[in-house]
């Protein structure tokens, strides 16, 4: 299915507009050693806990890199898990705004 087609669907299916950003911050995971872990079980609960509600979600690649590998493998694997029925647009813009 094209990107707009999901999306129209989306917006249909749950009468929304919203588009929800993903910056993860060190200070925004749970505390441990497990990067990867915590990234994605932090993900995971943003996207369990608002799937009724959106129309797309946007990763920015920044915030994820900034984990280094560990970081990268799980922005991959998040996108890989999230639902089929819900487009996801990445974001890859570097120093337009702060957080």
């Amino acid at each position: 299915m094209k990107f707009i087609d999901k999306l129209h669907a989306a917006i249909e299916r749950n009468n929304s507009l919203l588009c929800v950003g993903m910056d993860p911050t060190e200070k925004m995971l749970p505390p441990g050693a497990d990067v990867y872990g915590n990234l994605v079980s932090w993900a995971q609960e943003l996207v369990t806990s608002t799937q009724d509600l959106v129309c797309c979600y946007k990763p920015n690649i920044a915030f994820f890199e900034a984990f280094g590998p560990k970081g990268y493998r799980a922005l991959a694997d998040i996108i890989a898990w999230m639902p089929k029925d819900i487009p996801v647009l990445l974001d890859e813009k570097r120093g337009d705004i702060g957080s």
